[in-house]
């Protein structure tokens, strides 16, 4: 018999998820994906109440502006009062606690990850009619925001500091050193699909250090939905909960890999854990 997923991940968390995939490229279902997520462990995570504070930001913003129709005056704005008024920044002093990945979290604290601040600023600035997609540079996750002519790139980390594409550069070669590579394929937006599954590997390396490997299971699934064809997470979830003691279902998604990939070359190692599993 099939082990029914969610094992690990909170099952509220898990559907919440799951009914964004039909719409995923729309900012509601990103908004939406981003509290599934923290809904793991924040079990109180609504993503009405985040809508909410999200609306009430991007009001607060266009009061200052007498017409919607002044784009640049609402990307000044909207710079302004988030990082200037409100604060919205990295969190240098506690960079990987868990909670700089949950979107709800980051309204409250406004601290964050790059890549959550990057939600906050997105989802605002679209309440305003303004363009803004994510981009994901090695290591350092900005946006680009177009209000008119040229996009420009964010560093919402960095209090909302703009970065000229030779300052990008110089970012991910501090992050991964003078030889780094680089294309402008680097500056490119990404999906909604990417943004999701960049925020699970971020929670999937602090949980792995952290030895929270029932986090890094529920992780694992959250993912599978968002990349059902990508047979290495059947892998991956199959070893984790084998370390997490749950010999059942990591017996069944270890068959499941093996049957898909034929040819790997731990076959035997893999194999052998199963023999393990299923004495």
């Amino acid at each position: 018999m099939t082990p029914a997923l969610p094992v690990c991940c909170n099952p509220e968390a898990f559907r919440l998820l799951a009914r964004q995939l039909s719409a995923l490229n729309s900012s509601d279902a990103l908004l939406v994906g981003l509290v599934a997520i923290a809904r793991h462990q924040c079990r109180s995570a609504d993503p009405v109440a985040v809508d909410g504070q999200i609306q009430e930001h991007a009001n607060k913003v266009r009061s200052r502006v007498r017409s919607t129709a002044q784009r640049q005056a609402l990307l000044a704005h909207l710079h302004d009062y988030l990082f200037d008024e409100l604060g919205f920044a990295g969190n240098r002093d506690d960079y990987y606690n868990p909670v700089n990945s949950y979107l709800p979290s980051v309204l409250e604290t406004r601290k964050g990850l790059p890549i959550t601040l990057s939600a906050v600023y997105k989802l605002v600035a679209e309440r305003l009619g303004l363009r803004v997609q994510g981009v994901g540079l090695p290591g350092h996750f900005v946006v680009s925001a177009q209000a008119e002519g040229e996009p420009i790139l964010v560093d919402a980390f960095a209090g909302g500091r703009v970065l000229s594409a030779d300052e990008a550069h110089d970012k991910v070669r501090e992050i991964h050193g003078p030889d780094a590579p680089w294309s402008e394929d680097l500056v490119r937006p990404v999906s909604n699909r990417h943004w999701l599954t960049r925020t699970l590997q971020n929670l999937l390396n602090v949980f792995g250090a952290r030895g929270q490997y029932t986090d890094v299971a529920a992780v694992l699934e959250m993912e599978m939905l968002l990349w059902p064809d990508q047979s290495q997470l059947q892998r991956d979830l199959g070893l984790v909960l084998a370390r997490c003691g749950m010999a059942g279902p990591a017996s069944h998604w270890l068959a499941t890999y093996l049957q898909n990939n034929p040819d790997d070359p731990q076959r035997d190692d893999l194999e052998q854990l199963r023999s393990v599993l299923t004495a």
